[in-house]
């Protein structure tokens, strides 16, 4: 249960990045395809890129938890860093909605939501951390 420690939570949330992520490289063109309203509305590299940057960090959550012990200034500067994505993606899709097929727009959604989990999920294990 990704809400049990700080640990768990870090984990969980580099699984998701690597699950949206792996595809993304992997398939950049189907996915930026599917995202787009017309075809070319999102070029290959961005997907291609969001991947990468998804891979990149899930690299980062997973040393930063299975460090001994969890450094605590790291793992709040990537709850940080997810919370502000969370804050900023309406707004990115609400500037790129002319771009976005419905797919697109539901896929970005459900990117906050998980990503909004994580931040709780860690918010919380960082709770239980100071307080041990």
């Amino acid at each position: 249960m990704p809400w049990q420690s700080l640990k768990s939570a870090l984990l969980f949330n580099a699984i998701v990045c690597a699950v949206f992520g792996v595809p993304l490289i992997a398939a950049g063109a189907f996915f930026a395809g599917l995202a787009g309203a017309h075809a070319g509305a999102i070029p290959v590299w961005l997907a291609t890129a969001a991947g990468a940057v998804l891979l990149v960090l899930a690299v980062d959550l997973v040393w930063v938890a299975t460090r001994r012990p969890i450094p605590r200034l790291l793992a709040r500067l990537l709850t940080l860093a997810d919370a502000a994505f969370v804050v900023a993606m309406p707004v990115v899709m609400l500037v790129a909605a002319p771009w976005l097929s419905n797919i697109g727009q539901l896929l970005l959604a459900d990117l906050v939501l998980i990503t909004a989990f994580c931040v709780w999920c860690q918010w919380r294990g960082l709770r239980q951390m100071a307080h041990a």
